[in-house]
């Protein structure tokens, strides 16, 4: 998964403007390939795509609703305040614990 090895890389060189966006997107993309295992495409909707993958992933591991909310909560202020690594260190635990969380629970690999 390009996002997450892209987003991985962006923090260990400092650049902590991009870590929240590739770590999003590459949740979004796991997001994607899991509900796609239920034949949910929410990307066929993109007005409320990102609503459902946020509803959907939170009913079906409500156990890792605080990290998909650390994610969502760091898009926009990583942007505006990349030069806080403490934040983006928060997000690529968060990112990290999700998709290993989903690997576990699927025979997907998002590596």
């Amino acid at each position: 998964m390009r996002k997450r090895l892209a987003a991985l890389d962006e923090f260990d060189k400092k650049r902590y403007m991009v870590v929240g966006d590739l770590a999003i997107k590459a949740v979004e993309q796991a997001i994607e390939a899991l509900a796609a295992l239920e034949n949910l495409h929410f990307h066929l909707h993109p007005r409320s795509a990102h609503n459902a993958r946020l509803h959907w992933i939170k009913e079906k591991f409500p156990y890792l609703s605080k990290d998909i909310d650390e994610l969502w909560g760091a898009y926009g202020v990583l942007g505006y305040e990349g030069i806080n690594g403490e934040r983006a260190e928060k997000v690529i635990a968060a990112m990290e614990r999700v998709l290993n969380e989903f690997e576990n629970k699927s025979n997907i690999k998002f590596k």
